[in-house]
């Protein structure tokens, strides 16, 4: 396994990290041509499990009693909500192709382009909206897990 693959590999394992820790994991990964990854780190989920260990639970305050509670709420809540933003994203471009039988050609192009444009801003929000509720619940649901053992 080369360099850029090793690196593929961390990246997809470790997709729930932020902007900052991303930062932190190139740095860490960036090595010389000649040296090889696999070699200096072991296996990717080895190297995976070492970031998350040093970089999100160390740096983490021991979670609440409830916090569990919370997290699982919110990320059940947040995917609805997305899903919900989603689905309405795809009626409204949907209900773009009736408006000729029901509504007069001039004012059915009107609604055509507004309805086409909110339904891809929803679809742009859905998307974003359901990578970021499922980064952040994980991310805490693994400092809970952590921490368990000292609760």
């Amino acid at each position: 396994m080369n360099n850029e693959q090793y690196k593929s590999i961390v990246y997809k394992k470790l997709w729930f990290i932020n902007k900052k820790e991303k930062n932190i994991a190139k740095e860490k990964l960036n090595v010389n041509g000649e040296e090889r990854l696999l070699e200096k780190y072991g296996k990717p989920s080895k190297f995976v499990n070492h970031f998350v260990e040093d970089e999100i639970i160390e740096k983490a305050s021991p979670p609440s009693s409830f916090y569990k509670v919370f997290t699982l709420g919110g990320l059940l809540f947040g995917n609805v909500l997305m899903a919900g933003i989603l689905i309405t994203a795809a009626l409204l471009v949907l209900g773009t192709f009736t408006l000729y039988f029901t509504k007069p050609i001039s004012t059915a192009l009107t609604l055509q382009l507004l309805y086409l444009v909110i339904g891809i801003i929803l679809f742009f929000i859905g998307y974003k909206g359901i990578k970021w509720v499922n980064a952040y619940f994980t991310r805490r649901l693994l400092i809970a897990r952590r921490f368990k053992d000292l609760m």
